[in-house]
């Protein structure tokens, strides 16, 4: 722990006078009084760790039980067939937490999700935003398909009574990309016609504000201009509009040290908006070796840390506040991510801004 003095901030004045802030490695914030008891705490990041299933084709049922049984507890998935098996996904799931039918004979077993902390994502691809209602019935279905097994979640409201329950939502729910481009996937060759990005946003408001079916919405594969552009949006519309007006939870694109997308990053640091990096490893670049895993930067920390490569450009994407989900189809190697689940971040700053300085190298190159 790193011990402060003045605990000062408007909401820690509420708190008794004599109290330390902490500071824990774990990236959380704490008032303590003399007691020990915690009375304020906050999270000073969001990052977090989940499991890809992207491109595991045929083996996404067992590679998602390894990952399971290695700890992983948050998913991303997607409704576009070809590149994930939501299906396999979900059955992966219901079959590692129901175990068998005899065993959840008194519904007991089916608890588990919410006391495992089960975070699932999921997106509606460019093609399937055809209209309000067909994006508020996908989420529905998607959280089914994946989270169908799970306890209804119970709401209290202020004064602790029971206010509602919910079948047990997804984490986040995402627009896959605002639209179809050539080349992207093989749906958008015929894709019908589809909403626009903001209509299409009003409908993903409904799936939190109003049908539940998620905790967060989302989108990926998104501009910057465009982000802003959708931000302002929302902001403009009166607050009691319905749906209730909100702006994107969550973000999540293509980020790794050779492209760190740092206009979209600041876009989303400035607004308040979580960054999620997908193929943080290169695994976007073409060729025949991965110019990130066998950049000399993240070798030479590898050895100086005695940490796998993967290891090293994750903790790096993590302490830049990104979140990540990697994947493997190899037990040894999930294992290795998960490291990352209990672990500290590991790399010191001079060492972070080496990585930094990689996507300017390339630059120049």
């Amino acid at each position: 722990f790193i011990l402060l003095q003045n605990c000062k901030t408007a909401e820690q004045k509420k708190l008794s006078e004599k109290t330390t802030l902490i500071v824990t490695s774990n990236l959380y914030l704490g008032c303590i009084n003399t007691n020990n008891s915690v009375v304020y705490i906050m999270s000073l990041s969001n990052s977090t760790v989940g499991f890809g299933t992207a491109a595991l084709g045929g083996n996404c049922y067992s590679v998602v039980l390894m990952a399971l049984e290695a700890g992983f507890r948050r998913y991303d998935t997607a409704e576009a067939d070809w590149w994930y098996d939501q299906a396999a996904t979900g059955k992966a799931l219901q079959d590692y937490f129901m175990n068998s039918e005899d065993d959840c004979a008194d519904d007991t077993c089916r608890k588990t999700c919410k006391a495992e902390d089960l975070q699932i994502s999921t997106k509606i691809p460019p093609w399937s935003l055809t209209s309000v209602a067909d994006i508020r019935q996908n989420a529905a279905n998607s959280r089914r398909e994946l989270l169908g097994f799970c306890e209804d979640e119970v709401l209290y409201d202020e004064d602790g009574e029971l206010a509602e329950s919910r079948p047990f939502p997804l984490d986040i729910y995402y627009i896959h990309a605002p639209s179809c481009w050539d080349g992207w996937h093989p749906r958008c060759k015929d894709a019908p016609p589809t909403l626009n990005l903001r209509d299409a946003w009003m409908a993903m408001e409904s799936v939190v504000g109003i049908d539940g079916s998620a905790r967060r919405i989302g989108l990926s594969n998104i501009w910057a201009n465009d982000l802003l552009d959708l931000i302002k949006f929302v902001e403009e519309r009166p607050a009691d509009s319905y749906p209730p007006p909100r702006k994107p939870d969550v973000i999540q694109a293509f980020a790794d040290p050779l492209s760190p997308n740092l206009e979209l990053r600041r876009v989303c640091e400035d607004h308040g908006i979580d960054f999620v990096s997908y193929s943080t490893l290169g695994t976007q670049h073409r060729g025949e070796t991965n110019p990130v895993l066998g950049n000399p930067v993240v070798k030479g920390l590898s050895a100086k840390y005695g940490r796998s490569i993967a290891e090293v450009v994750l903790s790096w994407a993590l302490q830049r506040k990104m979140s990540v989900i990697p994947r493997s189809s190899s037990m040894k190697h999930i294992k290795e991510l998960a490291n990352l689940l209990t672990g500290e971040p590991f790399l010191e700053e001079e060492d972070l801004m080496k990585i930094d300085a990689m996507h300017e190298h390339k630059a120049q190159s």
